[in-house]
């Protein structure tokens, strides 16, 4: 299974060095939602191995 846009995006957020709760919001429509829920929502999609992957790979070619 691929990833979503969305969750691409968040990992695209995320190896560029922004936090989860801000990766998260630029992502998705965080609007109406609760900090809170945005930051657990973030962990959840930080607990799926292949966004890590995904974030692991894009770190790889910054660094690169």
């Amino acid at each position: 299974m691929s990833l979503t846009p969305k969750q691409d995006k968040f990992a695209r957020c995320i190896a560029d060095g922004m936090t989860q709760a801000d990766a998260y919001r630029a992502a998705y429509d965080a609007s109406k939602m609760k900090p809170d829920s945005v930051y657990h929502s973030a962990c959840k999609l930080m607990a799926n191995p292949q966004i890590t992957q995904r974030v692991q790979e894009l770190r790889g070619k910054l660094e690169e």
